[in-house]
Protein backbone atom coordinates (compact mmCIF):
# COMPACT_ATOMS: atom_id res chain seq x y z
CA UNK A 1 0.00 0.00 0.00
CA UNK A 2 1.66 3.30 -1.52
CA UNK A 3 1.98 6.29 1.38
CA UNK A 4 -0.50 9.32 0.25
CA UNK A 5 1.46 12.35 -0.83
CA UNK A 6 2.80 14.40 1.65
CA UNK A 7 1.25 18.13 1.35
CA UNK A 8 3.37 20.99 1.43
CA UNK A 9 3.31 25.19 1.65
CA UNK A 10 3.52 27.61 -1.00
CA UNK A 11 6.48 29.78 -0.71
CA UNK A 12 4.75 32.74 -1.41
CA UNK A 13 1.50 32.69 -0.04
CA UNK A 14 1.40 29.94 2.58
CA UNK A 15 -1.59 28.25 1.70
CA UNK A 16 -1.09 24.04 1.87
CA UNK A 17 -1.03 22.89 -2.05
CA UNK A 18 0.07 19.04 -2.74
CA UNK A 19 3.56 18.01 -2.94
CA UNK A 20 4.08 17.12 -6.58
CA UNK A 21 2.58 20.38 -8.07
CA UNK A 22 5.15 22.81 -9.17
CA UNK A 23 3.45 26.15 -9.36
CA UNK A 24 0.48 27.02 -6.76
CA UNK A 25 -2.61 26.62 -7.74
CA UNK A 26 -3.72 30.12 -5.60
CA UNK A 27 -1.02 32.33 -6.95
CA UNK A 28 1.24 30.44 -9.51
CA UNK A 29 4.27 30.72 -7.65
CA UNK A 30 6.84 28.57 -8.74
CA UNK A 31 7.40 25.56 -6.24
CA UNK A 32 10.87 24.66 -7.92
CA UNK A 33 13.28 23.02 -5.42
CA UNK A 34 10.84 21.92 -2.19
CA UNK A 35 8.37 19.28 -3.75
CA UNK A 36 8.21 17.06 -1.22
CA UNK A 37 9.47 14.39 -3.85
CA UNK A 38 12.72 16.14 -4.37
CA UNK A 39 15.37 13.43 -4.23
CA UNK A 40 17.24 15.43 -1.32
CA UNK A 41 14.36 15.86 0.57
CA UNK A 42 13.06 12.98 2.42
CA UNK A 43 9.57 11.79 1.19
CA UNK A 44 8.47 11.10 4.68
CA UNK A 45 8.71 14.61 5.75
CA UNK A 46 6.01 17.09 5.61
CA UNK A 47 7.09 20.63 4.67
CA UNK A 48 5.60 22.78 7.57
CA UNK A 49 5.02 26.78 6.70
CA UNK A 50 8.05 27.31 9.33
CA UNK A 51 10.30 25.45 7.07
CA UNK A 52 8.72 27.73 4.23
CA UNK A 53 10.61 30.79 2.98
CA UNK A 54 8.54 33.85 4.05
CA UNK A 55 7.45 36.89 2.02
CA UNK A 56 9.29 39.65 3.79
CA UNK A 57 6.93 41.49 5.37
CA UNK A 58 5.40 44.97 3.61
CA UNK A 59 6.38 47.99 5.27
CA UNK A 60 3.63 49.97 6.68
CA UNK A 61 2.29 52.44 3.91
CA UNK A 62 1.44 55.74 5.10
CA UNK A 63 1.63 59.62 3.20
CA UNK A 64 5.70 59.67 4.03
CA UNK A 65 6.43 56.32 2.94
CA UNK A 66 4.58 56.58 -0.39
CA UNK A 67 6.11 60.18 -1.05
CA UNK A 68 9.82 58.34 -0.57
CA UNK A 69 9.07 55.29 -2.50
CA UNK A 70 7.60 57.69 -5.14
CA UNK A 71 10.54 59.57 -5.53
CA UNK A 72 12.95 56.55 -5.88
CA UNK A 73 10.92 54.80 -8.58
CA UNK A 74 10.18 57.63 -10.24
CA UNK A 75 11.63 56.45 -13.82
CA UNK A 76 10.99 52.62 -12.53
CA UNK A 77 8.39 50.88 -14.26
CA UNK A 78 9.81 47.28 -14.00
CA UNK A 79 8.24 46.86 -10.41
CA UNK A 80 4.92 46.65 -8.81
CA UNK A 81 3.10 49.01 -6.37
CA UNK A 82 0.44 48.68 -3.85
CA UNK A 83 -2.81 49.91 -4.06
CA UNK A 84 -2.12 51.66 -0.90
CA UNK A 85 1.15 53.07 -1.81
CA UNK A 86 -0.19 54.57 -4.93
CA UNK A 87 -3.08 56.27 -3.87
CA UNK A 88 -0.99 57.69 -0.52
CA UNK A 89 1.18 58.89 -3.39
CA UNK A 90 -1.27 60.06 -5.66
CA UNK A 91 -2.55 62.18 -2.52
CA UNK A 92 0.71 63.71 -1.63
CA UNK A 93 0.68 64.61 -5.73
CA UNK A 94 -2.51 66.09 -5.13
CA UNK A 95 -1.81 68.28 -2.64
CA UNK A 96 1.98 69.47 -3.76
CA UNK A 97 -0.53 70.19 -7.18
CA UNK A 98 -2.34 72.62 -4.77
CA UNK A 99 0.57 74.13 -3.77
CA UNK A 100 2.01 74.81 -6.63
CA UNK A 101 -1.54 76.33 -8.07
CA UNK A 102 -1.46 79.25 -5.44
CA UNK A 103 1.96 80.20 -5.64
CA UNK A 104 1.59 80.14 -9.48
CA UNK A 105 -1.81 81.70 -9.80
CA UNK A 106 -0.20 85.72 -9.05
CA UNK A 107 3.44 84.74 -11.07
CA UNK A 108 1.07 84.08 -14.09
CA UNK A 109 -0.72 87.47 -14.02
CA UNK A 110 2.40 89.04 -13.55
CA UNK A 111 3.71 87.20 -16.11
CA UNK A 112 0.79 88.16 -18.57
CA UNK A 113 1.50 92.06 -18.44
CA UNK A 114 5.26 91.92 -18.43
CA UNK A 115 6.37 88.90 -20.04
CA UNK A 116 9.96 89.57 -18.74
CA UNK A 117 12.80 86.91 -18.81
CA UNK A 118 13.07 87.17 -14.58
CA UNK A 119 9.28 86.03 -14.80
CA UNK A 120 9.96 83.26 -17.23
CA UNK A 121 13.01 81.67 -15.52
CA UNK A 122 10.80 81.60 -12.52
CA UNK A 123 7.86 79.83 -13.92
CA UNK A 124 10.32 77.41 -15.34
CA UNK A 125 11.94 76.93 -11.80
CA UNK A 126 8.31 76.33 -10.55
CA UNK A 127 7.87 73.68 -13.60
CA UNK A 128 10.50 71.72 -12.59
CA UNK A 129 8.41 70.24 -9.38
CA UNK A 130 5.16 69.85 -11.79
CA UNK A 131 7.40 67.99 -14.08
CA UNK A 132 8.23 65.78 -11.70
CA UNK A 133 4.81 64.68 -10.22
CA UNK A 134 3.84 64.26 -13.75
CA UNK A 135 6.56 61.55 -14.39
CA UNK A 136 6.31 60.07 -11.07
CA UNK A 137 2.30 59.90 -11.22
CA UNK A 138 2.82 58.32 -14.95
CA UNK A 139 5.35 55.65 -13.66
CA UNK A 140 3.34 55.07 -10.62
CA UNK A 141 0.18 54.12 -12.52
CA UNK A 142 2.11 52.04 -14.42
CA UNK A 143 3.15 49.94 -11.40
CA UNK A 144 0.27 50.26 -9.64
CA UNK A 145 -1.50 48.53 -12.81
CA UNK A 146 1.34 45.81 -12.99
CA UNK A 147 0.33 44.99 -9.34
CA UNK A 148 -3.07 43.80 -10.85
CA UNK A 149 -1.39 41.67 -13.39
CA UNK A 150 -1.70 44.34 -16.47
CA UNK A 151 -0.02 45.79 -18.67
CA UNK A 152 0.77 49.55 -18.91
CA UNK A 153 -0.28 50.20 -22.03
CA UNK A 154 -4.02 50.18 -20.30
CA UNK A 155 -3.06 53.64 -19.85
CA UNK A 156 -3.99 54.10 -23.54
CA UNK A 157 -7.72 53.92 -22.99
CA UNK A 158 -6.64 57.49 -20.95
CA UNK A 159 -7.04 58.83 -24.51
CA UNK A 160 -11.27 57.98 -24.54
CA UNK A 161 -13.61 61.12 -23.80
CA UNK A 162 -15.13 60.35 -20.68
CA UNK A 163 -15.25 56.84 -20.77
CA UNK A 164 -11.65 56.01 -20.71
CA UNK A 165 -10.13 57.85 -17.55
CA UNK A 166 -13.26 55.89 -15.50
CA UNK A 167 -11.98 52.96 -16.70
CA UNK A 168 -8.13 53.50 -15.80
CA UNK A 169 -9.26 54.49 -12.47
CA UNK A 170 -11.99 51.24 -11.72
CA UNK A 171 -8.30 49.15 -12.96
CA UNK A 172 -6.09 51.69 -10.70
CA UNK A 173 -8.27 50.58 -7.79
CA UNK A 174 -8.18 47.02 -8.23
CA UNK A 175 -6.75 44.26 -5.80
CA UNK A 176 -3.02 42.97 -5.95
CA UNK A 177 -2.52 39.61 -7.77
CA UNK A 178 -0.16 38.00 -7.40
CA UNK A 179 0.70 36.71 -10.57
CA UNK A 180 1.72 40.89 -11.49
CA UNK A 181 5.28 39.25 -10.25
CA UNK A 182 6.09 38.57 -13.86
CA UNK A 183 6.72 41.90 -14.68
CA UNK A 184 9.17 42.17 -11.17
CA UNK A 185 13.06 42.91 -13.10
CA UNK A 186 15.57 40.74 -11.16
CA UNK A 187 18.08 43.37 -11.69
CA UNK A 188 18.03 46.39 -9.77
CA UNK A 189 18.27 49.68 -12.14
CA UNK A 190 20.91 52.20 -11.18
CA UNK A 191 19.14 55.11 -9.13
CA UNK A 192 17.47 57.58 -11.35
CA UNK A 193 19.78 60.63 -10.09
CA UNK A 194 22.70 59.28 -12.01
CA UNK A 195 21.20 58.83 -15.07
CA UNK A 196 21.50 61.70 -17.41
CA UNK A 197 18.45 60.81 -19.77
CA UNK A 198 16.35 60.86 -16.34
CA UNK A 199 17.48 64.64 -16.10
CA UNK A 200 16.73 65.30 -19.68
CA UNK A 201 13.50 64.29 -19.64
CA UNK A 202 13.12 66.56 -16.49
CA UNK A 203 14.03 69.26 -18.18
CA UNK A 204 11.71 68.51 -21.65
CA UNK A 205 8.96 68.16 -19.45
CA UNK A 206 9.23 71.57 -17.62
CA UNK A 207 10.11 73.24 -20.89
CA UNK A 208 6.48 72.02 -22.51
CA UNK A 209 4.99 73.08 -19.05
CA UNK A 210 6.55 76.50 -18.98
CA UNK A 211 5.54 77.03 -22.87
CA UNK A 212 2.28 75.85 -22.01
CA UNK A 213 1.87 78.51 -18.44
CA UNK A 214 3.24 81.37 -20.52
CA UNK A 215 0.56 80.25 -23.74
CA UNK A 216 -2.09 80.54 -20.79
CA UNK A 217 -0.82 83.10 -18.56
CA UNK A 218 -3.25 86.18 -20.92
CA UNK A 219 -6.15 84.27 -20.03
CA UNK A 220 -5.47 83.95 -16.27
CA UNK A 221 -6.58 88.31 -16.51
CA UNK A 222 -9.89 88.96 -17.98
CA UNK A 223 -9.05 92.66 -19.11
CA UNK A 224 -5.83 91.01 -21.20
CA UNK A 225 -8.36 88.94 -23.13
CA UNK A 226 -9.06 91.05 -26.18
CA UNK A 227 -5.21 91.91 -26.38
CA UNK A 228 -4.50 88.63 -27.41
CA UNK A 229 -7.34 87.80 -29.89
CA UNK A 230 -10.11 86.65 -28.02
CA UNK A 231 -12.43 89.47 -28.54
CA UNK A 232 -14.30 87.37 -31.05
CA UNK A 233 -17.61 89.43 -31.69
CA UNK A 234 -19.47 86.16 -33.07
CA UNK A 235 -19.32 84.51 -29.61
CA UNK A 236 -21.41 87.40 -28.21
CA UNK A 237 -24.97 86.72 -27.25
CA UNK A 238 -26.82 89.60 -26.52
CA UNK A 239 -30.26 90.48 -27.41
CA UNK A 240 -30.43 92.16 -31.13
CA UNK A 241 -33.13 94.11 -29.64
CA UNK A 242 -31.01 95.27 -26.63
CA UNK A 243 -27.81 95.25 -28.27
CA UNK A 244 -26.06 98.04 -26.87
CA UNK A 245 -22.34 99.26 -26.77
CA UNK A 246 -21.84 101.53 -23.62
CA UNK A 247 -18.99 104.25 -23.25
CA UNK A 248 -18.13 104.63 -19.38
CA UNK A 249 -17.27 107.75 -20.17
CA UNK A 250 -20.69 109.18 -18.85
CA UNK A 251 -19.92 112.59 -20.48
CA UNK A 252 -19.85 111.16 -24.07
CA UNK A 253 -23.45 110.85 -24.52
CA UNK A 254 -24.15 114.66 -23.23
CA UNK A 255 -25.33 116.67 -25.91
CA UNK A 256 -24.12 119.52 -24.16
CA UNK A 257 -20.34 119.01 -24.78
CA UNK A 258 -18.30 121.85 -25.72
CA UNK A 259 -17.45 122.59 -29.48
CA UNK A 260 -13.57 122.18 -28.89
CA UNK A 261 -12.26 118.45 -28.39
CA UNK A 262 -11.60 117.02 -25.38
CA UNK A 263 -8.99 114.30 -24.76
CA UNK A 264 -9.44 111.68 -22.15
CA UNK A 265 -7.61 110.43 -19.97
CA UNK A 266 -5.44 107.27 -20.33
CA UNK A 267 -7.74 105.09 -17.85
CA UNK A 268 -10.79 105.08 -20.17
CA UNK A 269 -12.39 102.02 -21.32
CA UNK A 270 -15.05 101.26 -24.10
CA UNK A 271 -17.14 98.24 -23.78
CA UNK A 272 -17.85 96.86 -27.17
CA UNK A 273 -20.47 94.00 -26.30
CA UNK A 274 -18.66 91.37 -24.12
CA UNK A 275 -15.29 93.05 -24.73
CA UNK A 276 -13.84 95.74 -22.52
CA UNK A 277 -11.13 97.80 -25.09
CA UNK A 278 -9.02 100.20 -23.50
CA UNK A 279 -8.36 103.46 -24.67
CA UNK A 280 -5.47 105.25 -24.76
CA UNK A 281 -6.89 108.56 -26.16
CA UNK A 282 -10.15 110.14 -27.91
CA UNK A 283 -11.95 113.32 -28.91
CA UNK A 284 -15.29 114.19 -28.90
CA UNK A 285 -16.51 116.80 -31.64
CA UNK A 286 -20.15 118.32 -31.86
CA UNK A 287 -21.63 118.79 -34.95
CA UNK A 288 -24.36 120.37 -36.88
CA UNK A 289 -25.28 118.05 -39.62
CA UNK A 290 -29.15 118.11 -40.36
CA UNK A 291 -31.02 116.38 -43.67
CA UNK A 292 -34.42 116.58 -44.15
CA UNK A 293 -36.19 113.98 -46.66
CA UNK A 294 -39.87 112.86 -46.77
CA UNK A 295 -41.08 114.69 -43.83
CA UNK A 296 -38.12 113.05 -41.57
CA UNK A 297 -34.73 114.48 -40.47
CA UNK A 298 -31.93 112.82 -39.53
CA UNK A 299 -29.04 114.57 -37.39
CA UNK A 300 -25.53 113.91 -36.70
CA UNK A 301 -24.59 115.90 -33.34
CA UNK A 302 -21.58 113.85 -31.97
CA UNK A 303 -18.70 112.06 -33.43
CA UNK A 304 -16.18 110.38 -31.21
CA UNK A 305 -12.71 109.25 -32.16
CA UNK A 306 -10.91 106.53 -30.08
CA UNK A 307 -7.23 105.61 -30.11
CA UNK A 308 -7.23 101.81 -28.70
CA UNK A 309 -4.20 101.64 -26.22
CA UNK A 310 -2.73 98.43 -28.39
CA UNK A 311 -4.23 96.30 -31.31
CA UNK A 312 -7.66 94.46 -30.80
CA UNK A 313 -9.13 91.33 -33.06
CA UNK A 314 -13.01 91.05 -34.28
CA UNK A 315 -14.53 88.01 -35.79
CA UNK A 316 -12.77 84.29 -36.82
CA UNK A 317 -11.40 82.36 -39.47
CA UNK A 318 -11.39 84.28 -42.91
CA UNK A 319 -13.16 87.15 -41.52
CA UNK A 320 -10.94 87.97 -38.35
CA UNK A 321 -9.57 91.37 -38.72
CA UNK A 322 -7.61 94.14 -36.69
CA UNK A 323 -7.89 97.31 -35.11
CA UNK A 324 -6.80 100.03 -33.25
CA UNK A 325 -9.30 103.43 -34.10
CA UNK A 326 -12.60 103.29 -33.53
CA UNK A 327 -15.14 106.25 -34.69
CA UNK A 328 -18.47 105.90 -32.79
CA UNK A 329 -21.50 108.56 -34.54
CA UNK A 330 -24.61 109.74 -32.55
CA UNK A 331 -27.33 110.15 -34.51
CA UNK A 332 -31.37 111.41 -34.44
CA UNK A 333 -34.28 109.97 -36.41
CA UNK A 334 -36.94 112.16 -36.42
CA UNK A 335 -39.77 110.03 -38.42
CA UNK A 336 -42.41 112.36 -39.97
CA UNK A 337 -43.81 109.08 -41.43
CA UNK A 338 -43.95 105.64 -41.68
CA UNK A 339 -40.14 104.79 -43.49
CA UNK A 340 -37.43 102.39 -43.39
CA UNK A 341 -33.88 103.92 -42.50
CA UNK A 342 -30.31 101.93 -42.16
CA UNK A 343 -28.06 104.06 -41.06
CA UNK A 344 -26.40 101.12 -38.72
CA UNK A 345 -25.54 99.49 -41.74
CA UNK A 346 -23.97 102.26 -43.50
CA UNK A 347 -20.37 102.68 -45.03
CA UNK A 348 -17.48 104.98 -43.46
CA UNK A 349 -14.73 106.36 -45.15
CA UNK A 350 -12.19 109.09 -43.56
CA UNK A 351 -10.10 111.45 -44.84
CA UNK A 352 -6.42 109.03 -44.68
CA UNK A 353 -8.07 106.51 -46.89
CA UNK A 354 -10.03 104.26 -45.04
CA UNK A 355 -13.07 102.53 -45.63
CA UNK A 356 -15.31 100.51 -43.04
CA UNK A 357 -18.61 99.16 -42.90
CA UNK A 358 -20.59 99.82 -39.54
CA UNK A 359 -19.68 97.55 -36.56
CA UNK A 360 -23.47 95.39 -36.93
CA UNK A 361 -22.86 93.75 -33.43
CA UNK A 362 -21.78 96.86 -31.52
CA UNK A 363 -23.87 99.49 -32.83
CA UNK A 364 -27.27 100.57 -31.11
CA UNK A 365 -30.75 99.09 -32.12
CA UNK A 366 -32.01 102.25 -33.10
CA UNK A 367 -33.20 102.54 -37.19
CA UNK A 368 -35.38 99.80 -39.34
CA UNK A 369 -38.90 99.88 -39.82
CA UNK A 370 -39.50 103.28 -37.86
CA UNK A 371 -43.73 104.72 -37.28
CA UNK A 372 -44.91 108.34 -38.18
CA UNK A 373 -44.03 110.60 -35.05
CA UNK A 374 -41.48 108.54 -33.65
CA UNK A 375 -38.17 109.83 -32.12
CA UNK A 376 -35.13 107.57 -31.73
CA UNK A 377 -31.27 107.95 -31.42
CA UNK A 378 -28.20 105.92 -30.93
CA UNK A 379 -24.33 105.35 -31.96
CA UNK A 380 -22.78 103.32 -35.00
CA UNK A 381 -19.89 102.26 -34.26
CA UNK A 382 -16.68 101.78 -37.25
CA UNK A 383 -13.89 100.14 -36.26
CA UNK A 384 -10.27 101.36 -38.05
CA UNK A 385 -7.73 99.04 -39.04
CA UNK A 386 -4.80 101.75 -38.58
CA UNK A 387 -4.87 105.28 -36.58
CA UNK A 388 -1.83 106.58 -35.34
CA UNK A 389 -3.56 109.64 -33.57
CA UNK A 390 -6.85 110.71 -32.84
CA UNK A 391 -5.97 114.32 -34.85
CA UNK A 392 -5.41 112.25 -38.16
CA UNK A 393 -9.17 112.07 -38.71
CA UNK A 394 -10.53 115.66 -40.06
CA UNK A 395 -13.12 114.84 -42.16
CA UNK A 396 -15.84 111.36 -42.17
CA UNK A 397 -17.75 110.79 -44.93
CA UNK A 398 -20.98 108.20 -43.92
CA UNK A 399 -23.48 106.35 -46.93
CA UNK A 400 -26.73 104.64 -45.63
CA UNK A 401 -30.05 104.17 -47.46
CA UNK A 402 -33.39 104.70 -46.36
CA UNK A 403 -37.20 104.66 -48.26
CA UNK A 404 -41.13 104.25 -47.68
CA UNK A 405 -43.57 101.64 -49.08
CA UNK A 406 -45.65 103.29 -52.14
CA UNK A 407 -47.69 102.10 -54.34
CA UNK A 408 -46.69 105.25 -57.13
CA UNK A 409 -43.60 103.93 -59.32
CA UNK A 410 -43.15 107.22 -60.47
CA UNK A 411 -42.19 108.43 -57.19
CA UNK A 412 -38.56 109.26 -57.19
CA UNK A 413 -38.90 109.82 -53.66
CA UNK A 414 -39.58 106.28 -52.23
CA UNK A 415 -35.41 105.86 -51.70
CA UNK A 416 -32.77 107.90 -50.53
CA UNK A 417 -29.60 107.15 -50.92
CA UNK A 418 -27.79 109.11 -48.17
CA UNK A 419 -24.14 110.47 -48.87
CA UNK A 420 -23.11 112.45 -45.66
CA UNK A 421 -19.53 114.42 -45.51
CA UNK A 422 -18.50 116.08 -41.67
CA UNK A 423 -16.08 118.19 -41.14
CA UNK A 424 -14.25 117.16 -37.23
CA UNK A 425 -11.93 120.13 -37.00
CA UNK A 426 -14.27 122.76 -37.78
Amino acid sequence: MTDKPQNMYCIHCGKEIPANVQFCPYCGANQAGVQADDPTTPASTTVTPEQQPQPERPQKVNMLTAFQQGLVDMFTIGKRTSRAGFWWLYLDIFLIGLVLEFLLSPLLKQLAFSGDFVWVFLLFLLSIPYAMTTVGLFTAEIRRLHDTNRSGHFLWLLLIPLVGPIIVIVLLAQKANPAGQRFDKVSQPKSWIKQWWTWAILALVAVATTALFNFSAPFMDPNTLAQYGTNDTTTQTKDDSNAQAEDTDTTDDDDTDDDTADESSDTDTIDLGDDSIDIADKQNYTTTFSETWSESTFAINKVTVYKTDGEYTQGSGHNESSFNGIVKVHMNIDAGRDINAYPTQATLSTNDGQQVDADLSDSDDFDGELDSGTQSDGNIYFLLPKLKDVSDLSSIRLKWSADYDTDDYDDDDAYKDFDVTVQLNQ
